[in-house]
């Protein structure tokens, strides 16, 4: 019986050449993706040990972050300026608010601006398919920190696993790996 660590790598490969995709097709190639899985500050430290020319900001977020044990992180950067996706994935009978919250919090600490909730070959509950159908400020969180607006956009995907591909719930803002894509292609416009 297979454990939610053992569909990470099929889950990243797959985002990852999405995302690469679409950002090719959208004359971004130059973003690059880089993958943490545990702690954040620790292997976001790794990631700029390996990867020397990634931009000082990413250097001075890593240095001031807290850690938090997460499932999945991506780094995405243009070599500018840097995002954080967070992917909280899940292999359970059906996820709930329990792990949605936990998704937001992880966001909310983090000051991460996007974060999926993926469940492997299952949905959610129904209490949480309602919330994110008809609550869109619990996927479309905006907070006020520090004199900033910081901004968060989540959403919640399935993952098939017999046909290696997301089954997108439309639950939540990010709805697609198509819509991330643009999302990320946005902020990466300077």
């Amino acid at each position: 019986m297979r454990n939610e660590v053992s569909y990470y790598p099929e889950i990243l490969s797959f985002i990852k050449n999405t995302l690469k995709s679409n950002f090719v097709a959208a004359d971004k190639d130059s973003i690059e993706i880089y993958w943490g899985k545990g702690e954040l500050k620790t292997n976001l430290k790794r990631i700029i040990a390996e990867n020397p020319s990634v931009p000082a900001c990413i250097v001075e977020y890593a240095n001031k972050v807290q850690p938090l044990d997460l499932d999945v992180f991506a780094l995405i950067t243009d070599g500018y300026t840097f995002e954080i996706a967070i992917l909280e994935v899940k292999l359970m009978k059906s996820v709930g608010l329990k792990e949605w919250s936990q998704l937001i919090g992880y966001c909310l600490v983090s000051d991460a601006k996007y974060g999926l909730l993926i469940n492997i070959n299952n949905g959610c509950s129904s209490r949480l398919f309602d919330i994110l159908r008809f609550e869109n400020h619990m996927s479309e969180i905006i907070n006020y920190a520090n004199n900033n607006y910081h901004y968060h956009y989540l959403g919640f995907m399935q993952w098939n696993s017999i046909t290696q591909n997301f089954e997108y719930t439309n639950l939540g803002f990010i709805r697609s790996l198509s819509m991330l894509s643009r999302k990320l292609i946005e902020n990466f416009n300077h």
